[in-house]
């Protein structure tokens, strides 16, 4: 089966790629902690799924350029053809989690109807290795229920219509679990408003 089939059978894929590839996402997020980035390069806050989870989105031309780099770079950017066959990245941020994660319930992040499965899909994988007690990716399929285990070098890629949740788990005092997110999304007219009204309101305003 390719990656592709598995996508649209079962709303998720993996894909392997080289971790030196995201070495310039590694310098930008080591520059926005510092506050010492470029005047070109912005970051926003938005608030995660939960108190202790934070999205840093990349709100200029040039940072989300760095995000886009890192696909046309490396394996990664075949993501952008398993999605509908013609994708483009609609935004990019870097997922934090800084402190105890709770128990979340299942969810998706294209739910709504006018959004079909298929035209979407949000990719993560480390920037950095963590251990435990940080917690991976809690996943369900129809009745089945299973884990994600994030690795440097490896990505999910999953359709808007994927059931997931970050694990119930545990911190380190001073550290973070950091991930990198890319949101994709069809090139078709028919979903373009609707789409751009999901990722519209996880932005930061």
């Amino acid at each position: 089966m390719t990656r592709t089939q598995q996508f649209h059978d079962h709303h998720f894929t993996e894909l392997a790629f080289q971790a030196r590839h995201l070495s310039p996402l590694r310098r930008l997020y080591r520059q926005m902690l510092a506050g010492c980035l470029a005047d070109e390069f912005s970051f926003r806050a938005s608030p995660g799924l939960h108190a202790n989870m934070t999205w840093q989105y990349a709100t200029s031309p040039a940072a989300l350029a760095e995000f886009e780099h890192c696909l046309s770079e490396s394996d990664l950017g075949e993501s952008l053809s398993i999605v509908d066959g013609d994708s483009r990245l609609l935004a990019a941020c870097f997922v934090i989690v800084a402190g105890d994660t709770p128990i979340q319930d299942f969810h998706v992040d294209y739910g709504q109807s006018e959004i079909p499965a298929g035209v979407t899909g949000t990719m993560l994988t480390p920037l950095i290795a963590f251990d435990p007690p940080f917690g991976h990716l809690d996943c369900r399929e129809g009745l089945r229920e299973f884990e994600y285990r994030y690795q440097i070098g490896e990505a999910i890629l999953f359709d808007g219509k994927f059931e997931h949740r970050p694990q119930l788990a545990g911190s380190i005092e001073g550290g973070a679990r950091v991930l990198v997110s890319w949101s994709i999304a069809t090139e078709d007219e028919r979903y373009r408003f609707a789409i751009q009204r999901v990722i519209d309101s996880q932005m930061p305003t």
